[in-house]
């Protein structure tokens, strides 16, 4: 989206969800990377957030109690509110072992390769929570984060590179331990974080 969502906006939104949510939601994208860094890096167009799919009408509910609407019903899904240009986009995932998500990508799906994807254990940590600003709220894992810039290729059909996604790697590489960062781009120099991410079970 070329729109913007200014960081009094994210910030106010996130303290909304905060107060509404019954159910754990976490961050991902542009917007967790600033939360885990402490600091604004760069502006965002939008807001991301993953849920579990098994949650999907009970957060329906409280997102439209504070406005949000969507025409979407897949593992994607658009929320807009009021006149805002920008959007709150929230991923749907399988609940996994060890507080990881699968999602789950339908044959006839017209945005992401088809399978089932699996994100790494601990994305999904509901103690994990990081503060920006005052506002605190649940984060993915900054490892899982790195993990699915190196998979969008494996994930969204013909996304092209994005210099954005660049700057949040290099970011989050200075959040990981040494021994963590390595075994990471081991997996991935190889080749198999994306295969991972496609034939997980």
């Amino acid at each position: 989206m070329s729109a913007s969502v200014s960081n009094k906006e994210i910030l106010e939104t996130l303290t909304g969800l905060n107060s509404v949510l019954s159910q754990p939601v976490w961050l991902f994208g542009g917007v967790a990377v600033d939360f885990l860094a402490g600091r604004w890096t760069r502006p965002h167009g939008d807001i991301d957030i993953n849920a579990y799919a098994s949650d999907r009408r009970q957060l329906a509910r409280e997102l439209n109690a504070i406005g949000f609407h969507t025409n979407n019903s897949g593992w994607l899904t658009h929320w807009t509110r009021g006149t805002a240009e920008w959007r709150l986009e929230v991923v749907f995932l399988e609940r996994g072992p060890a507080d990881s998500g699968i999602l789950v990508i339908p044959p006839d799906d017209p945005i992401g390769i088809p399978g089932r994807h699996a994100t790494l254990a601990g994305y999904l940590d509901p103690n994990r929570r990081a503060t920006l600003d005052g506002v605190t709220f649940r984060v993915c894992s900054p490892s899982g984060e790195w993990l699915a810039r190196m998979s969008v290729p494996g994930i969204i059909k013909g996304r092209p590179p994005d210099p954005k996604i660049e700057r949040d790697r290099i970011l989050l590489e200075g959040l990981l331990p040494a021994a963590e960062l390595a075994t990471l781009r081991d997996l991935a120099s190889r080749g198999l974080a994306p295969r991972r991410f496609r034939g997980a079970r």
